[in-house]
């Protein structure tokens, strides 16, 4: 796996600090007037080509939040194709877990909604596996196709018989130029891009009555409790969008907002997650109703966040010993960048990602469950997992029945 050397840390140079003027300029409108809202540290494993954080910025011009990311769109591309999770088993997107298949479904109810005829030509931008291609071939329609940069993605989703391409997504305007689709979608998917200035772009890639989906997360929604502190902003997660901005963004290319839905996502825990889900296309609409502050949503988001920062393992770890992480993804990340994580005893991170094991993180083993647990028999395990974190007990018991007492959860499993 590729490392980009140059690629800053939250603690090195390249990162600057609060009273200094923007880097990044706002990837929707280019002011460089945004307001710095936080600084983050986001620790990588060994190869990432991420940074190892960002300043996170308000522009208030397009009520938009972003992340003043240092590393370029190549090193987006490059982590996308091969340091992601979603072409492998414990990715999202493939519908191979309950609650993705019901997302999925959902999902799709929505889109049929969009469609401006029965047998339209679809096509899905940062597909993964092709979970949502295979709904919409199971719901009657055939004309549907996907690009995702992950070759492991597309090799999985083709080996069902869905039609892939292998592409990176700021580039679908010229990889698929003379083509025509009634309906783009991009789920969960311009979030994670640094420059965003290929998605109007896409406008000529529409039928006349051709329709852009694009559904993210939804900033007015985020709030505390349900889930850890900051848990909403992670490597990732580099925009944070409102209807506003995205209006801002499409409307150099003649697309207008037909509709902006706030849509509840059901995770596999039961929990919820919000989403902004907005369908846009050309020819004047009635103005939307006025929508809610991003920016303000996301200030109030952080300063609750900062009351409950401080998280104590639940039974307390014991005195002295060595300790596991389990988890060596976003949440174990920005544990370690606030110096939660007991590094001093702490001597590997569990984790069930193909990708990720055989890597290091702080210095750290990532490591397969089993050969952990076999390595460190006596340890602490310290689960470091936002999203249902009692699968990480029913896991243990299959691999080892008597190691359940040596849990420790950093909040209470749901």
């Amino acid at each position: 796996m590729s490392t980009l050397d140059s690629a800053p840390t939250a603690t090195g140079p390249g990162l600057p600090g609060e009273d200094r003027a923007c880097l990044r300029p706002c990837p929707v409108c280019g002011s460089t007037e945004a307001q710095a809202l936080k600084t983050l540290s986001l620790p990588q494993p060994s190869g990432s080509p991420l940074p190892g954080g960002y300043r996170l910025m308000a522009c208030h011009a397009c009520d938009l939040v972003f992340a003043e990311t240092p590393a370029p769109q190549s090193a987006y591309d490059l982590y996308y194709q091969r340091c992601a999770k979603y072409g492998g088993p414990t990715g999202t997107g493939a519908g191979l877990h309950p609650a993705d298949q019901a997302r999925l479904e959902q999902l799709a109810d929505r889109l049929l909604s969009c469609l401006p005829r029965p047998q339209a030509r679809v096509l899905d931008l940062g597909c993964g596996a092709g979970g949502l291609l295979a709904v919409l071939q199971a719901r009657g329609l055939f004309q549907v196709e996907g690009l995702d940069p992950d070759p492991s993605a597309v090799q999985a989703a083709q080996a069902r018989g869905l039609r892939l391409r292998e592409g990176l997504i700021h580039e679908a305007a010229t990889r698929c130029v003379g083509e025509r689709y009634d309906l783009i979608v991009l789920s969960h998917v311009a979030e994670h891009l640094r420059d965003l200035q290929g998605l109007p772009g896409l406008a000529r890639l529409l039928t006349p009555e051709g329709k852009l989906y694009i559904e993210v997360p939804h900033p007015v929604g985020y709030a505390c409790g349900e889930r850890p502190p900051y848990y909403y902003f992670d490597s990732e997660h580099i925009n944070h969008f409102s209807a506003q901005a995205l209006a801002r963004l499409l409307a150099p290319a003649g697309l207008q907002l037909h509709s902006a839905e706030a849509v509840s996502l059901t995770l596999s825990d039961g929990g919820h997650y919000p989403a902004l889900a907005v369908v846009a296309g050309r020819g004047a609409t009635p103005a939307l109703p006025p929508q809610p502050s991003t920016v303000h949503a996301v200030q109030r988001y952080l300063a609750d966040c900062a009351q409950g920062a401080t998280l104590v393992p639940q039974p307390p770890l014991p005195a002295q010993g060595p300790v596991l992480a389990w988890g060596a993804g976003s949440w174990a990340q920005r544990l370690l960048g606030q110096g939660q994580l007991p590094r001093d005893r702490l001597v590997a991170f569990l984790d069930n990602d193909p990708n990720k094991q055989g890597l290091q993180l702080d210095g750290l083993p990532i490591v397969p469950p089993a050969l952990g647990l076999q390595q460190h028999p006596q340890a602490a395990i310290l689960v470091c997992v936002a999203i249902d974190p009692q699968q990480i007990a029913t896991a243990l018991d299959a691999l080892d029945p008597g190691a359940r007492q040596r849990l420790h959860f950093l909040s209470d499993p749901l």
